[in-house]
């Protein structure tokens, strides 16, 4: 769940959580045009406006945060309550931004690359135990994206990337992508080189272009029943009645039969495709073998 640095933006759904659950510092003045509730009145938004945009562009996200509120409570079900209050934190520059419990942590506002639906996907369904990473990053994130490129703004290509991956021979198999004694390499690497950024943003497109496959071609009901869950092979085993790597190669296989490859106009939408796509040769293969 993350927006990447200025330098090197990775795709709108990718963003990173870090395992926090502690509430924001609100600040003491409170600002009554910044709060916003839903419909239904089970959750309060309280925008904190530290970057001092207009407040055109504050009704603007109290419009996209409704709506979006809209959008996933239509979506998956599961056992999390979500905080009855969560605060929106608009901050400057291109950091990472995340959501957690009670709050929203976004950049990219000037912009308009905030990723808001990514974010308040995670804080609205939940995340491991109490948003750690117990239950992997797999389903959370895919799920995360999936919602973002359906609702959000930013068209990501994510089967078209996966193609490209997989021509290029660099698709990682999906069942390091959800073991959970080495997940943390592909969801959560140590972010000191251009090789951490894109190895991360790859296991984000891996995982949001999986989930997009079997939602479309299973349903949301399937999903819904594997979302957040620890065991993913043997839950996905129990739900779809096709064992991890049948389910990998028949998205493989819809991948390459159904994907054209990238054009330039696309590679020039998407931005960042030349920077992150010139040292994926620099990451170990090891990444990419099946075990």
């Amino acid at each position: 769940m993350f927006k990447f640095r200025s330098f090197f933006l990775i795709f709108i759904f990718i963003f990173l959580l870090t395992a926090c659950t502690q509430d924001s510092v609100v600040p003491k003045e409170k600002n009554d045009e910044n709060i916003v509730a839903t419909p239904d009145g089970k959750i309060t938004f309280e925008i904190i406006n530290k970057i001092k945009v207009p407040q055109e562009k504050v009704e603007s996200i109290k419009e996209e945060l409704l709506k979006a509120y809209d959008e996933i409570q239509n979506s998956v079900h599961t056992a999390y309550v979500p905080s009855e209050r969560i605060n929106v934190f608009l901050n400057e520059g291109n950091g990472m931004s995340w959501g957690l419990k009670s709050e929203l942590q976004l950049y990219g506002i000037k912009e308009d690359q905030y990723p808001l639906v990514h974010e308040l996907t995670h804080s609205l369904l939940g995340y491991g135990n109490n948003f750690d990473g117990s239950a992997g990053f797999f389903t959370q994130e895919g799920f995360a994206t999936y919602m973002s490129e359906k609702y959000g703004e930013n068209e990501s290509y994510i089967h078209k990337l996966m193609k490209y991956f997989i021509d290029a021979n660099k698709n990682i198999p999906i069942n390091k992508l959800i073991d959970l004694n080495q997940d943390d390499a592909y969801f959560r690497p140590v972010l000191t080189n251009q090789e951490g950024y894109t190895l991360q943003w790859m296991s984000y497109i891996h995982s949001a272009s999986f989930i997009t496959y079997l939602i479309d071609t299973y349903g949301l009901e399937k999903f819904e029943q594997i979302y957040n869950e620890e065991d993913l092979a043997k839950k996905i085993e129990e739900i779809y009645g096709k064992n991890i790597s049948e389910i990998e190669n028949d998205w493989l296989v819809f991948i390459k039969n159904s994907q054209t490859e990238l054009t330039y106009e696309d590679k020039r939408k998407i931005g960042y495709f030349n920077t992150v796509t010139s040292v994926i040769d620099q990451i170990d293969p090891e990444f990419f073998t099946k075990e």
